[in-house]
């Protein structure tokens, strides 16, 4: 780590991203982003499925909620994948019929373009990934910038992000994962708005310790916005 560490100091000083930096190869999983990122998707053909085939529009992003929050868990990991080519491309299908479609578009900033299409067309999700790193103190934040937006048949659109990882413990000490930051969910065409929050775990003080928030807390709220004067409107509980 302490040759990474000086890696990155050199690449800071010349104004370049943590991208940039070498890493070891034992720190590498056996995979390359592209394929990686279809691990995000794993509860497509069940999550989106039922998204598709329910009417009500605040049930349905509730399950658009449950499909983007369902990757935290399963994409969690210490294990870098390789960087794609220039146009390295991965596809392939869910057990349901669901299909995939990936392709490297970008190398500096890296960045993923992908298209998923449900059995009979009955969503279809589309967008890029730029993946971002950075250091904050003993920390290395990553992220993937870019939005999502997710069709289904009867013409509602859902757009949201995706949330920030945080290594904790980069350089020394413990070693922690968890995802921080906000994922903010729109649907424009029944007015709805919903945001989820994720705590992140602190301790301080120098006697002792407290703790703000929970390595796995997570609270959302979701609001319908009046388009007449563009206030957001609590909907149900938290």
């Amino acid at each position: 780590m302490g040759n990474v560490a000086k890696q990155l100091a050199v690449n800071l000083m010349k104004g370049l991203s943590i991208s940039h930096i070498s890493l070891p190869i034992k720190i590498f999983e056996p995979r390359s982003m592209v394929q990686r990122i279809v691990d995000f998707w794993s509860h497509a053909s069940s999550q989106l499925g039922a998204a598709a085939e329910e009417k009500d529009p605040v049930e349905r992003l509730k399950w658009v909620i449950c499909f983007q929050l369902s990757s935290l868990y399963i994409c969690t990991s210490q294990d870098k994948p390789f960087n794609p080519l220039l146009g390295e491309t991965n596809q392939g299908s869910f057990i349901d019929g669901t299909r995939y479609y990936c392709e490297h578009t970008c190398h500096h900033p890296p960045i993923s373009h992908y298209l998923l299409e449900g059995p009979n067309d009955s969503f279809k999700m589309s967008g890029y990934y730029e993946f971002i790193g950075k250091m904050s103190g003993n920390a290395f934040i990553s992220g993937l910038r870019g939005p999502c937006t997710l069709e289904f048949a009867d013409g509602t659109v859902i757009r949201f992000n995706a949330p920030d990882f945080k290594i904790s413990g980069a350089l020394m000490g413990e070693r922690i994962i968890e995802a921080c930051g906000s994922i903010v969910f729109q649907d424009l065409k029944n007015h709805l708005k919903a945001v989820v929050v994720l705590s992140t775990f602190k301790e301080s003080g120098f006697w002792s310790k407290t703790q703000t928030g929970s390595r796995s807390a997570i609270e959302g709220q979701i609001y319908r916005c009046n388009p007449a004067d563009n206030k957001l409107i609590k909907f149900g509980k938290n």
